[in-house]
């Protein structure tokens, strides 16, 4: 009996003991649980921190960013302003230019029309000094007849200027136009590619006025003339005749000129005129 009691007395016991050692394991999972739930938050702080801080580090990084973007932006608008206001210089410029141009082209065209009125008067006169002698049954003096035929020359006229540059040398062969009409009326030739009649009249010029002061040029357009012959050695040799009979002329130099192109080396030893 008395057993017995004590079975009953440690079954009565062993219920709360259990409930005891239950609940201290509860405890202690729970603390578990608390300390991974500690060490969770401290992980996500952590987290959250350096996310933080990385965010900032971003955050300036797209300020500098943005500060730079508004530098680049002022400097460009203000280059794009300078580039307008030179632009606008530039335009202003222009044109002022094209005033200028225009004023120039006003003035070229009353200066050609004033030169082709010229030209029509100088027609006139030309044409006038022809049939003067027609008309009033006299001589026209021979500077006149040497002008009529020399305008024709400048105008291109060649033909024209050939007959009176002829009529005038055959009516006053010793006028002091003679020469000058010889002189010209070789280039009339050259000029409608008749060289070797240029050649002939240019000899004509340096034999008989071998003192004038066409002879020098006369040399020169002849050499040109060999020249566009293709003749070169005659050519080289008329050079070399004018740069040592007229050492001190202008058509010399030209002269020695057209030697270098042709790759003529010419010791110039000046000799005394005919």
């Amino acid at each position: 009996m008395r057993s017995f009691l004590v079975i009953l007395l440690i079954m009565s016991l062993g219920s709360p003991l259990a409930i005891l050692a239950g609940t201290k394991e509860e405890i202690i999972r729970l603390q578990s649980d608390v300390l991974q739930l500690h060490d969770q938050i401290r992980m996500l702080q952590k987290s959250i921190d350096d996310n933080g801080a990385v965010f900032r580090s971003l955050l300036e990084q797209l300020n500098d960013q943005v500060a730079k973007a508004t530098l680049s932006m002022d400097g460009l608008n203000r280059s794009l302003q300078a580039q307008k206001a030179g632009v606008s210089s530039s335009i202003d410029g222009v044109r002022e230019e094209i005033q200028n141009l225009s004023v120039k082209l006003d003035d070229t065209n009353n200066r050609i029309s004033a030169l082709q009125q010229k030209t029509e008067e100088n027609q006139l006169k030309i044409k006038s000094l022809r049939t003067l002698p027609a008309t009033t049954g006299g001589e026209i003096e021979p500077d006149q007849a040497y002008s009529a035929a020399y305008n024709d020359f400048l105008m291109g006229n060649y033909d024209l200027a050939i007959s009176g540059f002829q009529d005038f040398l055959n009516t006053y062969p010793d006028s002091e136009y003679a020469d000058n009409a010889i002189y010209y009326l070789g280039t009339c030739y050259s000029e409608q590619g008749r060289q070797e009649q240029a050649i002939q009249t240019y000899d004509q010029v340096i034999n008989l006025y071998p003192k004038g002061d066409k002879s020098p040029v006369a040399y020169f357009k002849k050499a040109l003339a060999y020249r566009q012959l293709e003749r070169n050695t005659e050519a080289i040799v008329t050079f070399k005749r004018l740069i040592t009979t007229y050492p001190e002329s202008q058509e010399a130099v030209r002269a020695m000129q057209e030697l270098q192109q042709l790759g003529v080396e010419f010791d110039r030893k000046p000799s005394r005129r005919r």
